[in-house]
């Protein structure tokens, strides 16, 4: 065998014993066939073995797994292979030890993306309040797409390709940034930036987080889709012969109060006050809830509550009162469904009536529109009677004034009508 420091000569990495390769420190500007020409100390020499796992959840076939040993200049002159090889063999005992939670040091970066995938659903999505969504977009798109690459071989540019294969296959832009941002995060809790939140990962697995470079694509969310009047009165039509025992005091519940799905589905009789003629929402349904972890075949699994109720709102409070005494229908409505439905659950609508509700939309002829478009009308039919941004606010319970910002259009006058105040307040006293 020739002297390993003389084989960063060759013609590539074929000639090399297999487990064995070499690749230019400057990966970036450099390529395996200005390896000839590099000093010795510009070289890496990389053990690569497969993976324990050689396919993954989309059936393609894993890439082997590259450790970094050293440098070419770093070879010692004795038994240079078998050193080599040594070192090869105790990397490779030290990632399989890092799936079983042991805490020997890898170099900073070495570890991989599948690790970094494994810790952060093992520590930080327990805590989420939509963590399975943040779990499967890791093991489902992120995992096959990047975790056989190391962390210091990540870039920017490798979560973009990602990115734009989204984009090619027709998902929207919104759609696009919820599949991206659980890599971000994640690439955040690498390098120290949860900390602040509470997750601190112990050692430190990266320096410099490449993933806050990719900024989430601009949503085009300045127009809503809202319901016409005519359309409103066809599928009130619809509605009205439905077989649903729901549908149709839900959907007159949501388009009055302007609420989330969640929040009305989170909703008692306790929270409804029929005399004050006031409904208090303080909890919602979840779609899942964590309760425990599992390993399945050396991955951490997270085991989910599916439709649980939760104290508190989207948008952070606890709690928020709407006046109903202007919707005295909704309210008869109510009334008339306790006398029927509370011996049956304490919950006002127990039942989730969105089937019911497609048919309806079907049957009227309604398209581009879904359950939590009502919302959107409520708000739109607000936004168009003159309604504040800051009454929007407070009936649809956003989060901040910029969450409303999208409704402003609908309403022409808005302009005129501030500077009719504006000029009632310079010259009162004209």
């Amino acid at each position: 065998m020739a002297d390993m420091r003389d084989l960063k000569k060759f013609q590539g990495n074929k000639s090399l014993p297999k487990g064995i390769m070499f690749l230019p420190v400057d990966s970036k500007n450099k390529t395996v066939k200005d390896i000839p020409n590099l000093p010795a100390d510009r070289v890496l020499v990389l053990g690569v073995y497969e993976q324990d796992n050689k396919v993954n959840q989309t059936g393609k076939r894993v890439r082997p797994l590259r450790i970094k040993l050293c440098l070419v200049s770093e070879i010692p002159d004795n038994h240079q292979l078998e050193t080599v090889f040594g070192w090869r063999k105790e990397k490779k005992l030290e990632v399989a030890a890092l799936d079983e939670g042991n805490t020997i040091a890898v170099k900073t970066g070495e570890r991989t993306v599948s690790q970094l995938i494994d810790k952060y659903i093992k520590e930080v999505i327990p805590s989420m309040n939509d963590g399975e969504r943040y779990e499967q977009f890791l093991r489902e798109l992120w995992e096959p797409k990047l975790g056989h690459m190391t962390l210091a071989d990540v870039t920017a540019d490798d979560i973009r390709k990602v990115r734009n294969e989204l984009k090619k296959s027709g998902l929207a832009v919104a759609t696009i940034n919820r599949r991206v941002q659980p890599i971000k995060s994640a690439f955040s809790f690498a390098s120290g930036g949860l900390e602040p939140r509470g997750f601190d990962c112990v050692p430190k697995w990266l320096d410099v987080d490449v993933a806050t470079s990719v900024k989430a694509w601009k949503e085009d969310n300045k127009v809503e889709r809202y319901l016409s009047l005519d359309e409103l009165s066809r599928l009130r039509e619809q509605i009205k012969i439905t077989e649903s025992e729901n549908l149709s005091d839900f959907f007159e519940f949501k388009l009055a109060a302007g609420c989330r799905w969640s929040e009305a589905m989170g909703l008692t009789w306790n929270d409804v006050d029929f005399d004050e003629k006031v409904i208090t929402f303080n909890k919602i349904l979840t779609r899942s809830k964590h309760k425990g972890q599992k390993e399945v075949n050396g991955k951490t699994v997270n085991e989910y509550d599916h439709h649980v109720f939760r104290d508190g709102l989207k948008n952070g409070e606890s709690s928020r009162v709407l006046d109903m005494s202007l919707y005295p229908e909704v309210l008869d409505s109510l009334r008339k469904r306790k006398i029927k439905h509370q011996i049956h659950s304490d919950h006002v609508f127990s039942a989730d009536p969105k089937k019911a509700f497609r048919t309806a939309l079907k049957r009227a002829r309604i398209e581009d529109f879904s359950f939590h478009t009502i919302r959107h009308t409520a708000m739109s039919y607000l936004a168009q009677e003159g309604a504040t941004a800051f009454e929007l606010k407070a009936q649809g319970g956003h989060k901040d004034i910029k969450s409303v910002e999208r409704y402003a259009h609908l309403n022409k006058q808005l302009s005129k009508s501030a500077a009719e105040k504006m000029r009632r307040k310079i010259y009162a006293n004209a």
